[in-house]
């Protein structure tokens, strides 16, 4: 399977995404720069309900790196804090101990990062976490990920202990970069390049320290949402919910079943067998998200009734005028009038 396809089949939340693009996104010029070739659509941005491949949150990545520069993660290291990781961050944080913490981070950071592994070892003294790639991501695409995940350790970290351990280090397999010095001083002085595996290194007498911010109800909630995360992931992820994402992300007109197929890594006839199995059909799925996107376009009031059309994909407006009717005459069975 060619790299652009495995990128597309695993999901990303759009929490980044979005937090990325409000923060270094300051004017129209480097918000298009930032987006340009993701084909996450404002639509998109603004659904509390959508969310995004690797693939897009790779290009993301390669576009700040172009109009930042490497290294632009530790610019805005205060972005990266407990908030910025969801359950995973609520969990770890709600959890009596900072074993149990760390223990949170290593099981169910996939939920957030799918494309990696945490794995675990410990000798008497300390306890190690490896970082493990499992989809192939180039060195370039790979170190902000890498470099966003240790700043919310340190964060984190810092936060149950009351300050970051002088005693841990961070491991990066790749060499010292020009904006070493700014690596430090956010991560601290236990920064080591060319190390033979990327991840961190704790001392072990500290596993056992409480956290004061444990608090059981909080983190068994946490912990069913991670769950069902994980369940998703393993299933491999709901087709219906897959297509459904990727028709989303569609800026403009429409993907056939071919190209939909192909993205979410299944043949035709399995797309259409399994949606049919989840009680749809693919030509549904893509009705519905026209009819979303057209009450978008139309609630802005910016674009003419033939460009809304264009920009769905209809051949002519009196397509569009007849689908729109055939939508409005479904919702009104729907809502039993």
């Amino acid at each position: 399977m060619a790299v652009a396809d495995t990128l597309e089949q695993l999901p990303m939340t759009m929490g980044y995404f979005r937090l990325i693009l409000r923060s270094f996104g300051d004017t129209a010029e480097r918000r298009a720069a930032i987006l340009a070739g993701t084909g996450v659509t404002e639509a998109a941005l603004v659904d509390p309900a959508a969310d995004i491949s690797l693939r897009q949150q790779v290009c993301q990545f390669e576009n700040l790196n172009a109009l930042e520069g490497e290294g632009w993660p530790f610019k805005r290291p205060d972005l990266w804090s407990q908030a910025s990781h969801g359950a995973v961050a609520v969990a770890a944080m709600s959890a009596p101990d900072l074993g149990a913490a760390l223990d949170i981070i290593a099981i169910y950071s996939r939920a957030r990062a799918p494309f990696s592994r945490i794995r675990v070892r410990r000798t008497e003294r300390v306890i190690r976490f490896d970082y493990e790639l499992e989809v192939p991501l180039t060195e370039a695409q790979l170190l902000p990920i890498v470099e966003i995940s240790f700043m919310a350790l340190h964060s984190a970290l810092g936060t149950l202990l009351g300050r970051f351990p002088d005693e841990a280090r961070f491991r990066f397999a790749g060499g010292a970069p020009s904006y070493d010095e700014r690596v430090r001083e956010v991560l601290g002085p236990g920064v080591l390049w060319d190390a033979a595996v990327t991840g961190l290194d704790l001392p072990v007498r500290l596993l056992a320290t409480t956290s004061p911010f444990a608090d059981p109800a909080l983190h068994a909630r946490a912990i069913e949402e991670l769950d069902l995360a994980l369940k998703r992931l393993a299933t491999p992820l709901d087709l219906r919910g897959r297509v459904e994402r990727l028709l989303r992300t569609v800026p403009d007109g429409r993907l056939d079943a071919d190209t939909a197929a192909r993205a979410v890594g299944v043949s035709r006839r399995t797309l259409v067998r399994r949606l049919s199995e989840a009680g749809t059909s693919f030509r549904k799925l893509v009705d519905t998200d026209l009819s979303r996107r057209a009450s978008q376009l139309l609630d802005a009031s910016t674009l003419s009734h033939a460009q809304i059309a264009a920009r769905l994909g209809y051949s002519d407006p009196t397509s569009f005028s007849r689908a729109r009717r055939r939508w409005i005459e479904e919702r009104e069975r729907g809502r039993g009038l």
